[in-house]
């Protein structure tokens, strides 16, 4: 079902001239819109243009809009994904997916431009894959440690073609818009980490959850998505353990940012949402110094120390694995010292992050001037 719907989607989107789909986004999954969401919604408002949004997931609701400037498709099928792909002749593409031109995801042969919009504002060359961003044109930053890093990366790799834009995060402007500035406390413990081997839910778990359970806190646990395809069993053991704790709940639709506003502090390991979390909403972050997660083989090529490992300690605590059985006290002690976190997340922030709350317009316009 899924290649023949693919395929009649590929189909309609060559129909149209291309001078009619100038601008497209495409979609890994339905998380992508997250991302895309405040660009697209200025170049249709702000610059009046057709947007066309191709996804690879059957069930990304954005496949029911009813915006006429706005054309969605579905092309999940691996070959038709690879056609489309390899035909593709709009003037621009805009991803948030790595590792472009490596796998069976080619640049087209036609004149396209390809963007490269930040999933998170983790460095560029530690947890991403060797070359993950060699075939791009233009890399949108979210802050000055990106630029450095393109830099190098061009360097390391002898290539001179990527250029870099300075951009900012839109999730994290989203969560700033809805910063509430007198919020109230609410004694709620988001757990979110990164996932793999050692991330916190696949190896950890449990030894976190059981030294805060019986807390004054409420714990919510909202685990990666990739946590829930690689790791399933393992999740659902904990969750299983944990199903009778009235003090505990798990979100498993990340779309959702509710658990964002609603908690206090985050428990997090090499996870880009600590730093959505701490810089959107000016809270801190207790970080659990799992293994790294180096998967560039030529990471040791860089000089330049990752921007998630010099900036972990500065916006929250960092807490070795042999200092979990302490958590209970050191999560008392962040709560109570909260006002002195807020002021140097919010001076790190204008540091670190371009144009907050006002990424989208910025980005918008260069989108629009690259079009003309």
């Amino acid at each position: 079902m899924n290649f023949f719907k693919s395929l009649k989607n590929l189909i309609s989107f060559f129909k149209i001239a291309k001078s009619k789909r100038e601008i497209v986004f495409y979609a890994e999954n339905e998380n992508s819109y997250l991302f895309f969401e405040g660009l697209i919604k200025k170049l249709i408002s702000e610059y009046k243009l057709d947007i066309h949004y191709v996804t690879s997931s059957i069930s990304d609701p954005i496949l029911r809009s009813n915006n006429k400037k706005f054309k969605t498709y579905f092309i999940g099928s691996e070959t038709i994904k690879t056609i489309y792909f390899k035909m593709f002749d709009s003037k621009i593409m805009i991803l948030t997916m790595p590792e472009l031109n490596i796998y069976h995801l080619k640049r087209s042969s036609h004149d396209v431009k390809y963007i490269f919009i930040p999933h998170n504002i983790l460095s560029l060359h530690m947890t991403y894959k060797r070359k993950a961003f060699n075939y791009y044109d233009i890399i949108f930053c979210s802050g000055p440690h990106h630029n450095r890093e393109i830099i190098e990366l061009s360097k390391v790799y002898n290539i001179n073609s990527i250029k870099s834009f300075n951009y900012g995060y839109y999730k994290i402007d989203k969560l700033g818009f809805n910063l509430i500035e007198n919020r109230i406390k609410t004694k709620n413990i988001l757990i979110a980490p990164s996932w793999g081997e050692n991330g916190i839910i696949e190896k950890y778990g449990t030894e976190i959850i059981d030294k805060i359970i019986d807390s004054e806190f409420n714990i919510i646990v909202r685990p990666h998505p990739e946590t829930l395809i690689r790791s399933k069993r393992i999740y659902n053991k904990l969750k299983n353990k944990y199903r009778n704790k009235i003090n505990i709940s798990f979100e498993e639709n990340i779309t959702n940012l509710n658990s964002f506003y609603f908690s206090d502090i985050m428990i997090s390991d090499w996870s880009g949402a600590a730093f959505e979390f701490s810089f959107g909403l000016e809270k801190p972050v207790i970080f659990i110094d799992t293994p790294k997660k180096i998967n560039n083989v030529d990471y040791n090529l860089f000089k330049s120390v990752p921007f998630e490992m010099e900036i972990r300690s500065q916006i929250g605590k960092l807490v070795n694995l042999d200092e979990i059985k302490n958590l209970k006290s050191i999560i008392n002690s962040t709560y109570y010292n909260m006002d002195q976190f807020v002021k140097n997340i919010i001076k790190l922030r204008k540091k670190q992050l371009y144009n907050f709350k006002d990424s989208s317009s910025i980005g918008s316009k260069y989108i629009y001037d690259l079009l003309n």
